[in-house]
């Protein structure tokens, strides 16, 4: 499958413009979440083995707090970015992993996606790099099908980025003159600007990989 690049960041950028204040605002709790802004992701607190034993209770709750929390909410920024295609859509927007019905198994998802990255990462840098864009759309497919099981969200994700996992690559290195930007404005630009700029973009890519599988399974492939 060919998608442009470009064509993929001004629909982004466009989406982004039109509910800028909402596309922030969620961007910015999902940026607090996953590491940034003094929160530690799953994977960093299962990599950190240096920590002193004291540490040991307040750690177990922050990853605790990750998994029941901190994922869901990530899946559910998937969920406004998605639906933020079509319409305005609302911040609380954000809160659907919580509401959805299917809570236990966003949360059975969502972990092990963390736990398989990390295990592929203990083998060597490369292969969890390599795995964590095949589990790419895995939280995004959890948006649109919050009871889908482990087994086929990893399938489904695998399937779609086949063949797509360098120009994604690429798609991500699009934006490090942002990022550089960012840095040089204490965060500033990566709040107001790259991370929803961003955000709104990868939607974009999962909506074009999802059509294109959908179509590919349905016969209707030209």
């Amino acid at each position: 499958m060919f998608w442009d690049r470009i064509g993929l960041k001004t629909d982004g950028k466009e989406k982004f413009r039109r509910n800028y204040g909402s596309c922030v605002l969620v961007s910015l709790i999902v940026g607090l979440i996953t590491g940034t802004g003094g929160t530690v992701s799953i994977e960093r607190w299962l990599e950190d083995t240096t920590f002193a034993l004291w540490f040991l209770i307040p750690g177990a709750v922050v990853i605790l707090v990750q998994i029941l929390v901190f994922s869901v909410l990530e899946m559910g920024a998937c969920r406004f970015y998605v639906e933020n295609r079509d319409y305005q859509a609302g911040v609380s927007k954000i809160l659907f992993g919580f509401q959805s019905g299917h809570y236990g198994n966003v949360v059975l998802v969502m972990f092990l996606r963390s736990l398989f990255t990390f295990l592929w990462t203990l083998l060597l840098i490369v292969p969890g790099i390599v795995k964590s864009y095949e589990y790419r759309m895995v939280p995004y497919i959890l948006a649109e099908q919050p009871d889908i099981s482990s087994t086929d969200a990893f399938a489904i994700s695998k399937e779609m980025m086949m063949g797509q996992k360098l120009e994604a690559f690429g798609l991500d290195l699009s934006f490090i003159g942002w990022w550089i930007g960012s840095a040089f404005t204490c965060g500033l630009l990566g709040i107001f600007w790259a991370s929803p700029y961003q955000a709104a973009t990868n939607a974009e890519l999962y909506a074009a990989l999802r059509d294109d599988w959908i179509k590919r399974h349905s016969g209707q492939e030209n």
